[in-house]
């Protein structure tokens, strides 16, 4: 008997490899995605501006990396002792301003040359609920917790969420003609604004999507939303919050995605990988021991040969690791 309702994927044309670059936009499942992929040894780079959770936000994101914007004095504000930018999270914010302007200049400034040679940009879009700033009529990425009344909530419409990302694919292929996109809308629940809001929300983003998708090439949708509403109905599925995916969930999710985004090799590249990184946490009783010495040794001695046989690859930690005998 089936218990589960499965939602099937067919694999990718355009799949994801050891050898190419990706750069992750989005709300927190894009750093559930990127951090999985930068473990298993992709060349990742995530949200660069920090986490982004509505369509507009995040095309205005790609805009400045594409342009190189330089973030400088005039554009900060100070809020609770600290400097801060409404298209930045607020990790990036200080206390001082030249502390805030070289962090998020120096991530910007990453973010923009990644770009230039990503082969795949990955966006997650986590609500179509977004805020605009009254004073300065911006809609914004983070509130930095300044005072509701000073923001207009916004329900962004599905023509106008299709209409700035295609807009922002076609800006994004004139500085790299070769990029590919996949889309996700984030299963995590935001319940602020209620239950009605937020399947409303979900629903403009998932037809938005869609759309997108038919309408530009190389632009592919995986379905992380699906999997969590309906092949993992289940409250154990979701963490102590009831709002994010657990830990189960979320790997769940990206086995998933591995097995329909990434390329046959990656995949025998990652068993590989998730062997030795299991083996560099172990922790043993004894590390004085021969026999513990003798492990590290046999998986020095792996480590190299993946290396030697994937150059690409960025080991260096684990070898730093297994050669401490």
């Amino acid at each position: 008997m089936q218990l589960q309702t499965i939602i099937e994927i067919k694999p990718f044309t355009e799949k994801l490899n050891h050898t190419g670059k990706i750069l992750m936009l989005g709300s927190c499942f894009a750093n559930n995605i990127g951090e999985y992929l930068q473990n298993v040894k992709f060349d990742v780079l995530i949200n660069p501006f920090g986490v982004v959770y509505n369509p507009f936000s995040i095309a205005k994101s790609m805009k400045s990396l594409i342009a190189n914007d330089k973030i400088t004095e005039n554009s900060l504000m100070q809020h609770n002792g600290l400097y801060c930018n409404f298209a930045y999270h607020t990790s990036f914010s200080a206390s001082e301003k030249y502390l805030a302007l070289e962090k998020m200049n120096a991530a910007g400034q990453q973010g923009a040359e990644f770009l230039k040679n990503a082969g795949t940009v990955i966006i997650t879009f986590g609500s179509a609920i977004a805020y605009r700033h009254r004073r300065t009529d911006t809609i914004v990425a983070n509130c930095h917790k300044i005072p509701a009344r000073e923001f207009e909530k916004i329900n962004l419409e599905i023509d106008d969420i299709v209409k700035i990302t295609g807009a922002m694919i076609q800006n994004v292929r004139t500085l790299n003609s070769e990029v590919n996109f996949i889309f996700t809308v984030s299963p995590v629940r935001y319940l602020n604004d209620g239950a009605h809001e937020n399947q409303l929300s979900k629903s403009r983003l998932l037809i938005a999507v869609n759309e997108i998708c038919r309408t530009n090439p190389r632009c592919r949708y995986f379905p992380a939303y699906e999997i969590m509403m309906d092949e993992l109905r289940d409250y154990r599925f979701y963490a102590d919050d009831m709002l994010h995916p657990s830990k189960i969930a979320v790997d769940h999710i990206l086995r998933k995605f591995t097995d329909a985004a990434v390329s046959n090799e990656s995949q025998k590249i990652i068993g590989e990988i998730t062997k030795i990184a299991k083996a560099k946490q172990h922790r043993p009783f004894n590390p004085d021991t021969a026999e513990h010495k003798t492990f590290l040794s046999n998986y020095l001695e792996k480590t190299r040969q993946l290396q030697a046989k994937y150059p690409f690859l960025n080991l260096q930690e684990e070898l730093e690791y297994f050669g401490k005998i």
